[in-house]
């Protein structure tokens, strides 16, 4: 097919106009668009910060600190009635004060009587807080329930009292050798107790100790009392507490008399605490005193089952009334004034 010129050059011109009124206006249009268009600056979101999250700090665990007890404090068998009228918060803090003490055997009793005072309540106690002797007659004993008529009241307890702060380390010697012993155990306790202690035992005042002749001798050249006051200047911040012996069926002995009462008298005279264990060991719950032939203080028989000896362990009343007697002092040292 053989195309005319004038035809060819009109249809070039056809599509020239078609392509500029297309092409034309979408150019104008992009360049006003391009014109028109408001460019945001570039904005880049920040990394989130690193939190490092603050650690959780428990409370401090605050270690209660026994402020020095100032003055005389003479614990006796007139205290053991002032147990059940501790008020509730210097029971807890005699609770917090930190206490270890030395002894033998019968500080193992005392330590005894302390957890039967822990128990939640008397008839959850153990067995061997609730014996005692079934009548005067203090032959026969038995475990005492809630279920018998007549509890004797010197086996009755509250409980609820934590004894957890409160250990007993023991020494077999001679009174001396304890008593070195004991001088050289303290500085490893005097970090983490607020009361360290030392009781004499009932073999160290038998007949034939020397123990009354040598203890308050400043002229002594072994280990006496002086050593004590010695420690207790070196540690003023510590409370010392003073004891009286044990005492055995047999020992009343002109010996232990003479030791407690040099103990007495001298706690006395120089503001010094007094557990005074002897005095509560030789009265019967009705106070009335136990003496043997020659005058001295025994320890009643209500409080022990042996013939000879002075154990607390197989009738409660004494390492109860003891122990009794030792959240009294506690609670006065921590502020309590019955």
């Amino acid at each position: 097919m053989k195309f005319k010129r004038p035809l060819i050059v009109s249809i070039l011109i056809l599509i020239v106009f078609v392509w500029v009124s297309i092409f034309g206006v979408q150019g104008n249009s992009l360049a006003q668009v391009l014109q028109n268009e408001v460019y945001l600056p570039l904005v880049v979101k920040p990394a989130a910060p690193t939190v490092v999250p603050t650690p959780t700090v428990g409370p401090t665990s605050v270690v209660p600190t026994a402020i020095p007890h100032e003055g005389t404090l003479i614990i006796d068998h007139t205290s053991v009635a002032l147990y059940d009228r501790i008020p509730a918060q210097y029971l807890r803090a005699a609770e917090a004060l930190r206490v270890t003490y030395m002894d033998r055997s019968v500080g193992q009793n005392i330590s005894d009587g302390l957890t039967c005072l822990s128990a939640p309540n008397w008839e959850s106690s153990a067995s061997h807080c609730r014996r005692d002797y079934i009548d005067s007659s203090l032959t026969d004993w038995k475990t005492f329930t809630l279920n018998d008529n007549n509890i004797p009241s010197a086996i009755l307890f509250p409980g609820g009292n934590n004894r957890n702060n409160i250990e007993v380390i023991f020494g077999m010697g001679t009174w001396e050798e304890d008593l070195e012993d004991f001088i050289n155990r303290f500085p490893g306790y005097a970090g983490s107790r607020d009361i360290i202690t030392f009781q004499h035992n009932y073999l160290h005042v038998a007949a034939g100790s020397t123990i009354d002749n040598y203890y308050f001798d400043q002229n002594y050249n072994g280990t006496n009392m002086y050593d004590l006051l010695a420690l207790e200047n070196q540690y003023p911040n510590k409370t010392f507490i003073y004891w009286t012996s044990s005492l055995s069926r047999l020992i009343g002995t002109a010996d232990a008399q003479s030791f407690n009462n040099q103990m007495r008298n001298w706690a006395a005279q120089n503001g010094k605490i007094l557990f005074d264990v002897a005095d509560i060991e030789s009265y019967t719950p009705e106070n009335q005193p136990c003496r043997n032939g020659q005058g001295y203080e025994v320890i009643c028989e209500r409080y022990t089952t042996e013939v000879d000896g002075g154990h607390l362990g197989s009738v409660s009343a004494g390492k109860i009334r003891i122990a009794k007697a030792m959240w009294v002092m506690l609670a006065q040292i921590a502020g309590w004034n019955p």
